[in-house]
């Protein structure tokens, strides 16, 4: 019989018998015929591919990721990450979504055909995230919406990450009698009772107890957020899929899984990877390292990579190398913790004999997304915070920002106050932020203060800025922040950076105000120019842009800030600015 490629005397490690075996590999048609003695089983190919007894392991699946993060539109994504061995993901497409709504997805899941990879999609739960009372966004997503895009595209395949777990908890009693309704609950029951076999995506960050059983209870099942050992034990124990990103990969989390037979309740994934970090550290591969270099099996690796983010999906025709599976497979050069990737196939072709596909074109629709007053660009309003006091100081609930993750401390200060207005400009490690809303033409604005990890000199603006996207600018000088602002209008959406008055760098997005068709050589230059302008201004953190562009996210512990002012994260209230000092 005549096969496509014959892989000859590779080493695989059956994820099924957890054993390894040296081994032929025959792929016929994209997908594996047979392991096993080709030769004895009378099979002959039109290609060999001698393994000379290195490993060949499935290709590496991430199920929790946001291609968004990436600044880029499918295509470039696709191609910069099956370098690096991630032939499947699972997008969940809630950033353009919350611009766009379904419309943003279905040009997403357009834009994703032919690439390099599969790209599967999830249907986001949360778009908004809170509630149109603490954001507005330019899309929502619903029940209707949901049927809609399960029935209509077979890259659908589940719920995305329900991220308003604190009202979840904090309303429980009254969601669970039935006298309460929430649109997230209804989508998780709709899933439910319409696709039982789809998974859905959990974000529950530091949840404990009987906290942790109410989000159980309504469906929840799974959690991608940065974990303990006592934390991610409770979830194991009570049958929660637990998604490990790179900084959950701690000594005590790694002894944890050495020690106890675990394999196949949980999986690595990436959620978010910027461009730079994408191009000079990794992708799945960079987490793989990370795990293998504290003691992690590459056993264990292999079937967190592939077999258990597999069955997490219900993805039955791939995560291992046996017959019936896609032939996506990873050759590396040998067994040691280096984890350094020889050669990507996906079905079974070489990465780099896979031919180009046509680019995805997007009309203006998705280019001209900015939606607000002429003369927002020249006002000052925007950065003069008054205050209805004349009392010499007034108490500040500040966003406290950490230089590990992206998290804030709700904390408060007491600022100056003189002629009706803070005087915030001056005032050491302490920044002003705006967040402008940009869909209905309204210009709408609130502020708040930041301070941790300030900046200093010099100002920051972004159309990118979680969930919602609206207008975000940081800064500690009014002049920089106005330049700013006015920079990122111009390009109709991107990222920058001033101080002194000068543009020091700037990244152009105009896909959605969130995306770039540039390369990704191109994106990965740019951010790290913006990154070290960042980090030069004093933002301590391994990814300074997303440490500032999450200040936006309602859902992330503890103090947010949205276009409708400061969230107490916790209990989704909004905070008074400030509240005046005898």
């Amino acid at each position: 019989m005549q096969v496509d490629t014959i892989f000859t005397d590779a080493r695989i490690y059956n994820v099924y018998l957890r054993s390894w075996e040296l081994t032929d590999v025959a792929v016929l048609k994209g997908k594996i015929l047979f392991t096993g003695d080709t030769g004895s089983a009378g099979l002959t190919a039109g290609k060999y591919i001698a393994c000379a007894g290195k490993p060949l392991i499935p290709g590496m699946i991430d199920i929790h990721l946001h291609i968004e993060s990436s600044l880029c539109v499918p295509m470039t994504f696709a191609k910069a990450v099956l370098g690096h061995g991630v032939t499947t993901v699972v997008s969940e497409p809630h950033e353009i979504a919350n611009v766009f709504g379904t419309a943003g997805i279905e040009e997403m899941i357009r834009a994703s055909t032919g690439a390099a990879i599969d790209i599967f999609y999830g249907v986001p739960s949360s778009v908004p995230s809170t509630t149109s009372e603490l954001e507005t966004t330019g899309g929502t997503i619903g029940t209707d919406d949901l049927e809609y895009l399960m029935r209509t595209y077979p890259e659908v395949i589940c719920l995305g990450e329900v991220m308003n777990y604190g009202s979840l908890i904090s309303n429980f009693d009254a969601i669970a009698a039935g006298t309460q309704q929430v649109k997230t609950v209804e989508l998780i029951r709709a899933m439910h009772s319409r696709y039982p076999l789809a998974a859905v995506e959990g974000h529950c960050p530091s949840v404990r107890g009987l906290d942790l059983a109410k989000l159980l209870y309504l469906g929840i099942d799974s959690d991608h957020c940065m974990q303990d050992v006592q934390g991610m034990h409770e979830r194991f124990a009570a049958g929660m899929f637990v998604e490990l990103q790179e900084k959950s990969i701690t000594p005590e989390i790694i002894e944890y899984l050495i020690s106890h037979r675990v394999e196949g309740l949980y999986s690595f994934v990436t959620d978010d990877v910027p461009p730079d970090v994408l191009s000079s550290t990794g992708h799945l591969d960079h987490i793989v390292r990370k795990a293998l270099a504290a003691g992690l099996s590459l056993e264990q690796v292999i079937i967190a990579t592939s077999h258990a983010p597999a069955q997490r999906m219900n993805f039955h025709d791939r995560g291992a190398i046996s017959p019936g599976k896609i032939a996506d497979l990873i050759l590396l050069t040998d067994e040691s913790s280096a984890f350094t990737i020889e050669q990507v196939y996906k079905n079974g072709i070489s990465a780099a004999e896979l031919p180009e596909q046509p680019r995805h074109r997007f009309d203006s629709r998705f280019t001209d997304s900015l939606h607000l007053p002429q003369q927002i660009t020249g006002t000052r309003e925007l950065f003069e915070v008054p205050v209805d006091t004349k009392a010499p100081e007034v108490e500040v609930p500040i966003m406290r920002k950490d230089s590990r993750h992206t998290y804030t401390e709700a904390v408060h200060r007491r600022l100056p106050a003189a002629e009706g207005q803070i005087q915030w400009e001056g005032i050491p490690d302490l920044n002003l932020v705006v967040v402008l809303e940009r869909y209905t033409g309204e210009g709408a604005f609130s502020q708040g203060f930041m301070d941790g990890t300030a900046i200093t000199g010099g100002a920051f603006c972004s159309s990118y800025a979680h969930d919602h996207h609206n207008l975000l600018i940081i800064g500690d000088t009014l002049n920089d922040m106005q330049l700013a602002l006015q920079q990122v209008i111009s390009m109709q959406g991107g990222i920058c950076v001033v101080t002194g008055g000068r543009v020091r760098a700037e990244l152009n997005l105009p896909i959605g105000g969130i995306l770039s068709e540039a390369p990704m050589e191109y994106l990965a230059q740019q951010v790290t120019e913006i990154q070290q302008q960042l980090a030069g201004s004093g933002v301590s953190h391994p990814n300074p842009i997303m440490s500032l562009c999450t200040l936006s996210l309602p859902v992330s512990p503890a103090l947010k800030i949205t276009d409708k002012g400061l969230i107490e994260v916790r209990t989704e209230q909004l905070l008074p600015l400030y509240t005046p000092q005898i």
